[in-house]
């Protein structure tokens, strides 16, 4: 069933939307979230259906509105608000961005290919961006963080805390900074009752520019995340030691060792 969010997107000019509302199948949502769930520790899913019970019944077309806030303590809405964050911006993502790849992010410089030098690469202190992602042909290098929130106000505070964190890692090949995308998106929860009413999807996406780099480098950067993408989908199906492999190779240093 689809449902809408107001949309705002920052460069209004780069825009994938035409007009005021964007909309996303809650199916696709669903999905979204399960292969962020299978990506992230924890236990292996097979199909769910969540949304749609929690969503105020006005029917297909109508704004994502949520019957009642998400839970009544505060940690509990921070926590829902989070995870379903993730769930809409990686569905917004995957849809309109055509991004199909997502490799998510520790606490630690991530090489994706040692021998050619090439890592994700911390700037700042503080918790690192979602994910970096790309497209199923090995194109659209994309760092992003999504967020949601219930603020009265709107969706900009938390849009700028999401950018903040887009914003503290670069991707560099032997020192030289990569050109990549750096999106943010903040989703403003709407509630039927006891809340705000309206649904908020907003969206800041710069292109940043670095240095050209060679070929091959360029195709062993996106091999390198393609990898940590299935290591990271398989290991809880219960394919350990084979995401493990994927993992040693993006950090092996010799050739001659793979």
């Amino acid at each position: 069933m689809t449902r809408t969010f107001l949309h705002s997107f920052d460069p209004a000019a780069e825009s994938p939307i035409a007009g005021p509302t964007v909309d996303l199948e809650v199916s696709d949502i669903e999905d979204a979230g399960i292969r962020e769930v299978l990506q992230t520790p924890g236990a292996a899913h097979g199909a769910w259906s969540i949304l749609d019970a929690l969503l105020a019944p006005t029917g297909a077309g109508t704004p994502f509105i949520f019957r009642e806030p998400l839970g009544q303590a505060r940690e509990v809405k921070v926590a829902l608000s989070g995870l379903f964050g993730r769930f809409v911006a990686r569905a917004y993502l995957e849809r309109h961005f055509n991004l199909s790849i997502f490799a998510h992010l520790g606490s630690r410089t991530i090489d994706l290919d040692r021998r050619r030098q090439l890592k994700v690469k911390r700037l700042f202190r503080g918790d690192l961006p979602d994910w970096i992602a790309c497209a199923s042909d090995l194109s659209s290098l994309t760092v992003a963080e999504a967020k949601g929130c219930h603020d009265v106000g709107g969706p900009a505070k938390a849009l700028d805390r999401a950018w903040t964190q887009a914003a503290r890692i670069d991707v560099t090949a032997q020192g030289r900074k990569v050109t990549l995308k750096r999106i943010a998106i903040a989703t403003r929860w709407g509630m039927a009752v006891a809340g705000p009413a309206d649904v908020h999807l907003s969206v800041r996406d710069p292109v940043d520019e670095g240095e050209p780099i060679a070929s091959e480098e360029k195709n062993a950067l996106f091999i390198g995340l393609l990898r940590l993408h299935v290591a990271n989908l398989i290991k809880p199906l219960g394919h350990a030691e084979l995401a493990g492999v994927l993992h040693r190779l993006t950090h092996q240093p010799f050739a001659r060792r793979l």
